[in-house]
């Protein structure tokens, strides 16, 4: 059975992974066999490998219930099973936020659910992730698909609750179905989360799905909307082609998916699903196409979209094609055009993340060792060439080499002492960061708010202007931040522009701190915060900790950021100048070496023949160091000239 887009950029995602940090390891043996490595570099290649390791991609489903989200990962990623991972059938549907993913800190299969009782605390999910012992822990038979399938059913288990219970949990009892047995009482969901982690060939290697419930889940819990969401890489809003687009559809477009169309990091996508329910065998073909494209306009109106943007797909036949290898079937449910416009984000992201500047240091580095190594050998070539032409024992030419070599390693020494020494100057820059990285005003407020949050964050204008004072005290710390934000990329900048390797082969890019992409998080953040505030107030359920829930929210993941900044900001003044000093430092080494074999090359009274074949071996013994930092970039040498490496290309070379 063909591979689809999706899982072909997904393994090729992987790959690429695991091929960096299998070079990465490679350069850092390079460094530490030619006497080149440093507590420093062998510091920034630990780190750039351990963004490769954290990296993952989130794929979240999002929509109201019954509208084939499930359906539509298990079409997805459930196929290789041949049958349903997760429950999808009719009755039992996801009731809770799913997170499916594959945890390496555990050796078995597992799934975790958090009881629905937790929603009365101040709690957040995130905090409850912290304490396994708060959550029911149901083990997989993790080679069984069968087994496996039956235990996912506890994910949408449900229980019976009087009417005030419901309101107390956060829920809306009126958008709950009543109990047929049980009078005066509705049914709400038996879990609040649920965790499921087992072995699968994506997930092994960093995909995490999110599959997300009702409008009800959003209201009750501000993690969705502003963590599970904000982390997203690609969020897909599932609609029905059974009946028109409803309020409570509209509603989660509007409070939580509409801003993500702005956001860059972000992709969003909206599928018409079960647009097999609009196949007709009497009517035809044609005639199905027309009604799922009249279909298509009216959901496309109402979201404010293009109609083409709408993507219909048959999340059951899509399936049922796949089980089968039925192509036609698959091909007809136009599965493969969701696939191939998640694959695109997946390939946004991996260029994306080969651009990070950890990264992006280390490659400028790794590309500059080896263009250093093969400059150095066309001047061995070319004095080799000198010395065979000429005449006589050719102490002369030697001595005059030999001199020319020494004053290009003094030069080298003295300025690598002048790097070191700038390095020891930046450290007061570094202090100016880490104070401003400290955002005092934003904690003061923070610290404040916590006693009275309660009162103070009442849905509607009261959490409105609670929200606005809240940002507006981040951003004014910001705000001094970026004067010395400013003032250190000046300086990097300077600093660059006076000690970059002269050869214009060997341009090493500026590493600056990317403020806008923090300040991009945050306002983010605060835009989903007034939805979430919209959507609580229209709803109106029972708020209870909400308010308190969503400001432990907010706090978590601005603090999270923030720790991320200051890291940056603490790193900076060790992390800007290594490139200019590793490439100084392998050019000082280089010309050491190449001024050893001159100087041996005049003390020997020997042939010019002798002397040729001594060159020879130096150039062998550099064209092998060359060889070798070839393969740690993934480059043939064959004895041609290997192609530049642009921005663009860094994930295929890495």
């Amino acid at each position: 059975m063909n591979t689809s887009s999706l899982t072909k950029q997904l393994e090729q995602y992987i790959d690429w992974k695991r091929k960096a940090n299998s070079q990465l390891s490679q350069y850092t043996g390079w460094l530490s066999k030619n006497q080149l490595s440093s507590p420093e570099i062998e510091d920034l290649i630990l780190r750039a490998k351990q963004k490769l390791v954290d990296d993952a991609i989130t794929l979240s489903f999002v929509g109201e219930s019954s509208r084939g989200k499930t359906e539509l990962i298990n079409a997805l990623f459930s196929s290789q099973f041949g049958q349903k991972l997760f429950p999808s059938e009719v009755g039992r549907t996801t009731m809770c936020p799913t997170e499916v993913l594959s945890d390496k800190t555990a050796t078995n299969a597992y799934i975790r659910l958090l009881p629905i009782e937790t929603r009365k605390t101040e709690r957040t999910i995130a905090s409850y992730k912290a304490s396994p012992d708060e959550w029911v822990t149901i083990s997989l038979p993790g080679n069984n698909p069968a087994e496996m399938a039956k235990a996912f059913n506890e994910v949408s288990r449900n229980r019976h609750a009087s009417y005030e219970e419901a309101r107390q949990l956060g829920f809306s009892p009126g958008a709950l179905e009543a109990s047929e047995t049980t009078p005066g009482k509705v049914i709400i969901p038996a879990w609040r989360y649920a965790v499921i982690s087992f072995a699968h060939p994506q997930l092994n290697h960093g995909l995490r799905i999110i599959d997300t419930p009702s409008l009800n889940s959003y209201g009750c819990e501000p993690e969705l909307a502003l963590d599970i969401l904000n982390h997203s890489h690609a969020v897909v809003f599932v609609v029905s082609a059974e009946k028109n687009i409803s309020i409570n559809d509209l509603a989660v477009w509007k409070f939580y998916l509409k801003q993500i169309q702005d956001d860059p990091t972000v992709q969003l996508l909206t599928v018409l699903n079960k647009v097999d329910l609009l196949w007709d065998d009497l009517e035809g073909e044609r005639y199905a196409q027309l009604t799922i494209a009249q279909r298509q306009k009216s959901i496309a109106k109402k979201l404010g979209l293009a109609a083409e943007s709408i993507l219909p797909v048959s999340a059951k036949h899509a399936l049922l094609g796949k089980v089968r290898e039925n192509q036609r079937q698959i091909s007809r449910s136009n599965i493969d055009a969701l696939e191939q416009a998640l694959s695109e984000r997946v390939n946004e992201h991996q260029t994306k993340l080969a651009t990070t500047p950890i990264l992006q240091s280390t490659l400028a580095m790794m590309k500059n060792s080896r263009d250093s190594m093969r400059l150095r050998l066309e001047d061995l070539k070319a004095q080799h060439q000198l010395i065979g032409k000429s005449t006589g024992e050719n102490k002369t030419i030697i001595e005059e080499l030999n001199t020319q070599t020494k004053a290009e390693f003094q030069n080298y020494h003295k300025r690598l002492l002048t790097l070191k020494s700038n390095r020891r100057l930046l450290s007061r820059q570094a202090e100016l960061l880490s104070t401003a990285a400290n955002t005092p005003q934003f904690s003061r407020l923070a610290n404040k708010l916590k006693s009275s949050i309660s009162e103070q964050w009442t849905p509607g204008a009261g959490l409105a202007q609670g929200i606005a004072d809240f940002f507006r005290s981040l951003y004014l710390d910001l705000n001094n931040l970026k004067l010395e934000v400013s003032m250190a990329n000046k300086m990097a900048s300077s600093l660059y522009e006076r000690y970059q390797p002269k050869h214009d082969e060997l341009t090493l890019p500026v590493p600056h701190i990317d403020l806008e992409f923090y300040t991009q998080q945050f306002r983010s953040l605060q835009t989903r915060s007034e939805g979430f505030n919209q959507q609580l107030t229209a709803q109106s359920p029972e708020t209870g900790p909400i308010p308190t829930r969503l400001f432990n929210t907010l706090i978590n993941q601005i603090n999270q950021a923030l720790k991320l900044l200051k890291e940056e900001t603490t790193q900076w003044a060790n992390n800007v100048l290594q490139p200019l000093l590793q490439h100084t430092l392998e050019q000082k080494q280089l010309t050491e070496q190449q001024m050893v074999q001159l100087r041996n090359l005049t003390m020997d009274a020997q042939s010019i023949l002798w002397r040729s074949e001594k060159i020879s071996l130096f150039i062998n013994d550099t064209a092998k160091q060359l060889e070798l930092a070839d393969g740690f970039l993934g480059q043939s040498n064959n004895n041609a000239e290997p192609e530049p490496i642009i921005q663009d290309e860094w994930p295929s070379t890495l």
